[in-house]
């Protein structure tokens, strides 16, 4: 609820989101993680990748700012349809990844100073990436970072769904949106999550 926006201003001299963006927020909430990657701009499969060894997850994070709360169905559609794009990525090779994700080493986002790397390292994620992706106890998640959704307005309107109570036509279109991205993810058994 504290973001204004998406990634905020920065500048060459720039190392980190500005505390009232989406992305510094995301960053925020993952900080106890082992490994975050901001893999926003160019081939991305999600805006942040993040690797948290106790919890053995692996999470494809996206995400999307509007201004005000909505129930609208189109404000959704563009970032589930970027997340379930990229379910498929969830099941990388490793070597795959590791290829992709290492000129992260000496690249920064955007003209900033901002690494990629916006917790741990290169060599920490080759040496661990192997544990994470033979672990058959590792949970996939697949993670939509909406600001203007608000749980308790869509409970309610789901609600009514339940009982048969008149909606207004978009919350149909709403509920049939979430449950794709819901039943996409659990198709490929990662773990369906909306931050709101």
């Amino acid at each position: 609820a504290a973001a204004t926006s998406e990634k905020g201003k920065f500048t060459a001299s720039s190392t980190k989101f500005e505390q009232d963006s989406l992305f510094f927020q995301v960053e925020e909430i993952h900080q106890n993680d082992e490994i975050l990657i901001c893999d926003d701009l160019g081939n991305e499969w999600a805006d942040h990748i993040s690797f948290n060894a106790t919890e053995k997850t692996i999470s494809f994070i996206h995400s999307k700012f509007k201004t005000g709360n909505s129930s609208s169905a189109s404000n959704l559609h563009d970032i589930v349809g970027q997340a379930i794009k990229n379910l498929g990525n969830m099941y990388f090779k490793e070597e795959t990844f590791l290829k992709k994700t290492e000129s992260f080493q000496t690249t920064s986002y955007s003209n900033s100073s901002i690494s990629k790397f916006r917790l741990g390292d290169y060599t920490l994620l080759k040496s661990n990436l192997g544990n994470y992706l033979s672990s058959y106890t590792t949970i996939r998640k697949c993670v939509l970072c909406c600001p203007f959704i608000s749980k308790d307005e869509i409970f309610k309107e789901f609600d009514k769904l339940k009982v048969g109570t008149p909606t207004r036509g978009h919350i149909t279109q709403l509920f049939w949106i979430i449950s794709s991205f819901v039943h996409s993810a659990k198709e490929l058994n990662v773990v369906p999550v909306i931050y709101c």
